[in-house]
């Protein structure tokens, strides 16, 4: 087994960072086992299968690897493919436009002044379906993985939402890191030396096939305790030490009271949770409020600022604070 050629540490993205093209990355802040499975990960050669609640982060997490390993040229190593409920397991590997090339075919026979097709070879013919071909995520980064030789990195965003066949249908891409193009007659492979690591993440709403999972190493997001709560809070915005206090703390106890009485149709994540601290943030700015008044509302268990933000449903505003529309 080679050795990996590149580690993920999680500490180069801990502040927010605006790159040259004013890009600007949000703070990731992984738990140390998160880290030893991206490490195990890229060690075997295996995707990295996360799973986690919705707004758990587990869609950040290959950006942070590939900003960790590239940096400002990072976008050269990174592809996406946001799965659907539409999606098909082609199209992470390629897509062939047959109209374009139909309707191509029969433009260029009106323009024929002789009546004689213009026949090419099996080699021309391939060679010219290539403008027709046009590379999905996983051939995208497959390429690169040779052209640069360096690992890419590719993020299959919400497997799940797929259908059952759909995982099955990757088994050849995700072991061997190849496939084959008829139509062109090429042959896709990543380099054996810098195979891609691919993060797939699912939020659970279906079973993955077994044969699927045994060629995945999986990790389980948990949801972040106190102090990593704050610290989430602390890398992404400038509130002073008191508030940032006051925000996790009742945040954790609505959310603490979701999990133990079951009231809840959707508990809160550390999305809402940044949702709700952006909005502090900026009615701040705009001198609308200011941290003292945000701390004692926080603590009055009668009132609950911004509370739009933060619960999603009818039934947990009535739930939690006594002033949400009945």
């Amino acid at each position: 087994m080679a050795a990996p050629t590149k580690t993920y540490t999680g500490e180069k993205l801990r502040k927010p960072v605006t790159l040259p093209d004013g890009e600007q990355l949000a703070p990731y802040l992984p738990d140390p086992r998160l880290v030893e499975a991206i490490a195990y990960a890229h060690a075997l050669g295996r995707p990295l299968l996360l799973k986690g609640e919705p707004g758990c982060g587990k869609t950040l997490v290959a950006k942070a690897i590939a900003y960790e390993w590239y940096l400002d040229q990072y976008r050269d190593y990174y592809f996406e493919w946001p799965v659907k409920s539409s999606s098909k397991a082609a199209e992470g590997r390629y897509v062939f436009d047959y109209i374009a090339r139909l309707r191509d075919a029969h433009l260029a026979r009106s323009w024929e002044t002789d009546g004689k097709p213009n026949l090419l070879t099996e080699e021309e013919e391939r060679a010219r379906n290539r403008t027709y071909r046009h590379f999905g995520a996983l051939g995208l980064a497959f390429n690169a993985s040779r052209e640069k030789q360096a690992p890419t990195v590719v993020l299959i965003d919400e497997i799940d939402k797929a259908d059952i066949d759909f995982p099955n249908d990757l088994l050849l891409e995700l072991d061997q890191m190849r496939f084959d193009i008829p139509e062109t007659g090429e042959k896709i492979e990543a380099d054996k030396q810098f195979r891609p690591l691919i993060i797939i993440t699912s939020n659970d709403e279906k079973e993955l096939p077994v044969a699927f999972l045994r060629r995945c190493i999986f990790h389980y997001i948990d949801f972040p305790g106190p102090q990593l709560l704050k610290a989430i809070v602390e890398a992404n915005f400038d509130l002073t030490p008191n508030l940032v206090e006051e925000v996790v703390k009742r945040f954790k106890n609505i959310r603490t009271r979701m999990e133990e009485e079951g009231i809840t149709e959707k508990k809160i994540s550390t999305s809402e949770l940044k949702d709700w601290v952006k909005i502090m943030e900026h009615q701040i700015g705009l001198q609308l409020t200011d941290a003292d008044k945000l701390i004692r509302e926080l603590g009055d268990n009668q009132k609950l600022p911004f509370f739009q933000v933060l619960l999603k449903t009818v039934n947990d505003q009535k739930q939690f604070i006594p002033q949400a529309p009945a």
